[in-house]
């Protein structure tokens, strides 16, 4: 009889912790999503700057070979701009059109699956242009990356 309360007590137990840690994934949504909102327009903003900076500044000084490190940290730095937006707004895509269960299979795939799961979510719905437009984002963040890294290793 013992046994079996003590084996009852630990089903009990394991049970308020899958509910806690259900609870803190949903909290962890919630506030990831608030944060999100927030964060998008500056995230936006600082993108386009970075992108005027690299055309107009970075690339330039790329052809010159005492400034060529410098452009390439450049390059990498704006890679992680242009990242961070891309992930920003895939997590408020995945969301807003799959809801919850799209936004948790993006996250259980490493945080990196939301970006996939926001681009299959916007072409399943159609939004053609905003696929396009989150192509040209990863373009641009691997694409500034690899010329970052490039260019770090020419100098």
């Amino acid at each position: 009889m013992q046994d079996t309360l003590k084996n009852v007590g630990y089903g009990f137990i394991g049970l308020i912790i899958f509910i806690g840690i259900i609870l803190l994934f949903c909290l962890f949504i919630n506030g990831g999503l608030w944060l999100s909102a927030i964060l998008y327009p500056w995230l936006f903003l600082i993108s386009g700057i970075a992108f005027i900076i690299c055309i107009l500044v970075l690339l330039p000084l790329a052809i010159f070979r005492r400034t060529r490190g410098f452009s390439g940290v450049g390059f990498y730095i704006a890679s992680y701009i242009f990242g961070s937006s891309l992930w920003v707004w895939s997590f408020l895509l995945a969301f807003i059109l799959w809801g919850a269960m799209g936004l948790f299979i993006g996250l259980f795939l490493g945080g990196i699956g939301v970006v996939p799961i926001a681009a299959l979510a916007v072409l399943f719905h159609g939004n053609w242009g905003v696929f396009v437009q989150l192509l040209f984002l990863i373009i641009f963040t691997f694409g500034t990356r690899a010329l970052g890294y490039y260019l770090m290793e020419k100098s």
